[in-house]
């Protein structure tokens, strides 16, 4: 599923945005409802594959009879985030 994302970013005075599509036969091979913490797992995820080091916030997931796309939108936050899930040989 995560190969099959879309994603799509905006930045307006400082504030990041973004939306996540997916296909909605790649989603209902995985999940089985459309709720907004299946939506803050699968950004987290998507994030994290990416090495992202943003927050999300504001996650809502959008789904319409009929489409053949899933959406998932939030805020990024960017400012005052350490790189606190890295790790690599420069650690001790």
């Amino acid at each position: 599923m995560y190969d099959s994302i879309l994603e799509r970013r905006n930045v307006n005075d400082g504030l990041h945005n973004v939306v996540l599509e997916i296909p909605v036969d790649e989603y209902n091979k995985i999940y089985d409802q459309y709720n907004d913490e299946i939506a803050l797992e699968i950004l987290n995820n998507h994030m994290e594959n990416r090495g992202d080091d943003g927050r999300p916030s504001n996650v809502h997931i959008q789904h319409y009879n009929n489409s053949s796309i899933v959406k998932i939108s939030a805020k990024i936050d960017y400012l005052g985030n350490g790189h606190t899930t890295y790790s690599g040989h420069w650690e001790v």
